[in-house]
């Protein structure tokens, strides 16, 4: 659904999509090209994959483009795909229009993904390790690990408090844990309101170079780690220019994750909740 400029998903609350998806989509239905008339006959239609979508084992899709009263405008049904029809790179499709009886062999083709996600504008975020300065990670039981470096080429991230005797297991331990914002996905998402989060979540605070902090609040619904983002200016920037320019980022952040929650990945999830013992290397025992 578009509301202004955007698009949203409404099985996903409206979230946003990715336009560019949305008008590839429109553009290559619109670019179909009549080859020949097929079959009339229901009964026929789930040999070219054209059977009504609503079906349990249905592999048709339908796009309907309504107006801003829910109007329908178009509605065509698409089925059975074959790559290499009409020789390499071109595509036949075959479709059914409307409420038409009658199915159509097109050439051209319409990807359409399999579920919600393959619409959505997965990234949360996008921040390497090498804009990162400073992560501080705090569980809910008041377990701390804070990883840092001391100039902003440094390659390695350096785990702060190291207990007496111990030290990293490598020295670059702790890189995966100060990258875990580089082209950050979700797996899924919903608005934050439909989730009763705990009083006292896993919290990691993502510090940059820029001038700016990401706080990404952490919990475990089911199965699944759940995160919360907001972002904030550093109190100790005092060059104009560079606030101004991490103010930005800020509200670009904030804009586009205020009153979501989104389903982290395995990975980050694991990262966003590790404790120091994680990265130590096991104490040498005494005589050895």
């Amino acid at each position: 659904t578009r509301d202004g400029e955007n698009w949203g998903l409404d099985q996903k609350d409206d979230y946003r999509v990715e336009f560019e998806k949305v008008k590839s989509a429109i553009v290559n239905i619109a670019e179909f090209k009549i080859i020949e008339r097929k079959t009339s006959d229901p009964d026929r239609y789930a040999r070219l994959e054209l059977e009504e979508p609503n079906s349990p084992e249905a592999k048709s899709k339908k796009v309907t483009l309504r107006d801003n009263k829910g109007k329908a405008l178009a509605s065509v049904v698409i089925g059975k795909l074959n790559p290499n029809l009409f020789g390499t790179g071109g595509s036949g499709t075959y479709i059914r229009r409307g409420d038409e009886k009658a199915t159509w062999l097109v050439r051209g083709q319409v990807q359409l993904g399999e579920e919600a996600n393959n619409w959505m504008a997965r990234q949360i975020v996008n921040y390497g390790q090498e804009k990162v300065r400073r992560v501080v990670v705090q569980n809910p039981v008041g377990d701390v690990l804070t990883i840092s470096k001391a100039f902003e080429k440094d390659k390695n991230f350096v785990l702060e408090n190291i207990p007496e005797g111990r030290k990293m297991k490598n020295a670059d331990e702790a890189n995966p844990l100060g990258g875990v914002m580089w082209r950050m996905m979700f797996d899924d998402v919903k608005k934050a309101e439909k989730q009763d989060w705990p009083i006292k979540p896993s919290v990691a605070y993502y510090s940059t170079w820029e001038g700016f902090t990401v706080k990404i609040e952490t919990a475990k619904f089911g199965d699944d780690f759940w995160g919360r983002f907001h972002a904030f200016v550093d109190e100790n920037v005092t060059d104009a220019d560079k606030r101004t320019k991490a103010q930005k980022t800020v509200e670009e952040i904030n804009n586009r994750t205020k009153g979501w929650t989104y389903m982290l990945t395995a990975g980050d999830s694991e990262k966003l909740t590790s404790k120091i013992g994680e990265y130590l290397a096991d104490p040498k025992k005494k005589g050895s």
